[in-house]
């Protein structure tokens, strides 16, 4: 399932977000997520998005749903943000492709 806007909370404030820009030697960017509570971790791609340019911003930005509505503005959910610098939040239109990370 999709991850709720309080499970990326709880990732976003309980794990240390570490940016490379080679993950395990296969080129790829993005954010290593690990936990300060158990040590485990798992690795974020930043695969960029995909909009009414097709695909834009692969290797700088992160952007994952949440399966959270913004009840301000129902075509919107929460989604996580990432890049070198930042990791935060934000509701975007629906309509956008951004990347998914299914939870158990």
């Amino acid at each position: 399932r999709m991850p709720t806007d309080a499970e990326w909370t709880e990732l976003r404030e309980n794990c240390e977000w570490t940016w490379t820009d080679d993950y395990n030697g296969t080129g790829v960017n993005g954010r290593i997520v690990t936990s300060n509570i158990n040590g485990n971790s798992i690795f974020l791609p930043a695969a960029g998005c995909r909009g009414y340019d097709g695909l834009v911003y692969a290797g700088r930005y992160g952007y994952y749903w949440s399966s959270s509505l913004d009840t301000g503005y129902p075509g919107d959910a929460w989604v996580v943000f990432f890049d070198s610098g930042s990791v935060y939040r934000f509701s975007n239109g629906r309509y956008f492709g951004l990347s998914v990370r299914p939870v158990l």
